[in-house]
């Protein structure tokens, strides 16, 4: 099977993109991208998989890593004129897991993950239960609310906060340049949102920079302090890339998750027989987040660059080359999930995409999970009723990074 470009197929990409309509419901497009080839060279460059079994063989192959284009995120439409922005941002970020091949995302991963255990995860689970009690009762108290703002975004951040060592008081300062600094991994940004979000990780570094020092003075049981420590014989973390992995793990900890109990809150209210079968069921919360996480993942969209001569699909792959990894695509593939656009709390058998897959797998999947089913178990539990304000929600002008950026509801016990 030769690989071609497809005019239809772009079409269908940019839709996704670029468009309000895209960003506001892609599903419907990834279905009519099913009915054309599952490979394609776009017209940009990148190739495109959006099947299931495809993008689990792109994330999984070690020959494709991040590389130079796919560390920036693969600027696929960069809209301004500065081009050193991309490599500004690249110089910044390129000290953490996420946009590092092998060996030294494999001496990173190994330090870090010392630090970010099963066990140190679990022991969260009290306290995360005790801060999710408590957000309720404001929204109990409250009666008509906003999802995002008051509950989806302040629980993880809490939790992620803690973890790291972020103190409070600093947590909204840092939430909006998080969120900027997290435009840098669309495909398509402005001149300003490149700049805003150069801008935003700047001044991120900065910040855990001076935290990182005071953390080396006067160390706590935080994992900040575990990263200024972390230590292999004589290799140890370098303060640039303690600095950059504080910032991807705060980042990623309470940004992807806010997006799954908001994304997830959604899904349900919009099947209320399946939102009253997991009231009825509490334990089907494992299987229940794992479903909602496939029905609208967090992160539709990964990038891979070969690091040497690949292959796809038997086609040859050029060193350097791009692969635009759809994974919001693949979670709705009928080719490997049987009755994909049906909405099934209980299915089973279900590995979804969305934390990625290979040795870029999410470091923090087993935190988001558990959140994720503390949460919307306990939110089904205190209130009988849940109801949303508005007709469609608003979503947020990013691809990617795929979340609402409003969700007004008004619930009852």
């Amino acid at each position: 099977m030769a690989i071609t470009t497809d005019p239809v197929m772009d079409g269908l990409l940019l839709q996704v993109l670029a468009t309000p309509e895209g960003r506001t419901d892609p599903y419907a497009y990834y279905a009519q991208m099913r009915q054309g080839p599952p490979i394609t060279r776009t017209a940009l460059g990148p190739l495109l998989v959006h099947g299931y079994d495809d993008c689990m063989m792109v994330l999984r192959d070690p020959r494709l890593g991040r590389g130079l284009r796919g560390q920036a995120g693969s600027l696929i439409a960069y809209a301004g004129g500065d081009e050193s922005l991309p490599l500004a941002f690249l110089e910044l970020s390129k000290h953490n897991m996420l946009l590092a091949d092998p060996p030294e995302h494999t001496r990173l991963r190994h330090l870090v993950s010392r630090s970010f255990t099963p066990r140190r995860i679990e022991e969260l689970r009290g306290s995360m239960q005790q801060l999710v009690d408590q957000l309720l009762d404001q929204l109990a108290a409250a009666g008509d609310i906003e999802f995002m703002t008051q509950f989806a975004l302040p629980l993880p951040m809490a939790v992620i906060g803690e973890l790291v060592g972020v103190p409070k008081s600093d947590w909204a300062d840092l939430q909006p340049r998080v969120r900027a600094a997290a435009k840098a991994i669309e495909p398509i940004l402005s001149e300003e949102e490149a700049h805003e979000a150069f801008a935003s990780y700047d001044y991120m570094a900065g910040y855990f920079g001076e935290l990182i020092e005071e953390r080396r003075r006067r160390p706590r049981g935080d994992l900040l302090s575990g990263l200024a420590q972390a230590r292999e014989q004589d290799d140890s973390l370098t303060n640039d890339e303690v600095c950059s992995t504080a910032i991807l793990l705060f980042a990623a900890g309470f940004e992807t998750t806010t997006n799954l109990l908001g994304n997830g809150l959604l899904a349900l209210l919009r099947h209320p027989a399946e939102m009253d079968r997991w009231r009825d069921e509490p334990s089907l919360a494992p299987t229940a987040v794992e479903e909602l996480l496939r029905w609208d993942s967090p992160v539709q969209m990964n990038v891979r660059s070969a690091l040497e001569p690949a292959d796809l699909r038997g086609e040859p792959i050029a060193e350097g080359e791009d692969i635009i990894v759809l994974q919001g695509a693949g979670n709705h593939d009928p080719a490997h999930f049987d009755h994909a656009e049906e909405l099934d709390l209980g299915r089973t058998d279900n590995t979804p995409l969305s934390f990625g897959w290979g040795i870029h797998h999410c470091l923090g999947a087993a935190l988001a999970r558990m959140e994720g089913e503390i949460a919307l178990t306990s939110l089904l539990r205190r209130f009988a009723h849940i109801d949303l304000l508005v007709d469609e929600p608003e979503w947020r002008a990013s691809f990617t990074l795929r979340g609402l950026l409003s969700l007004p509801l008004r619930v009852a016990a």
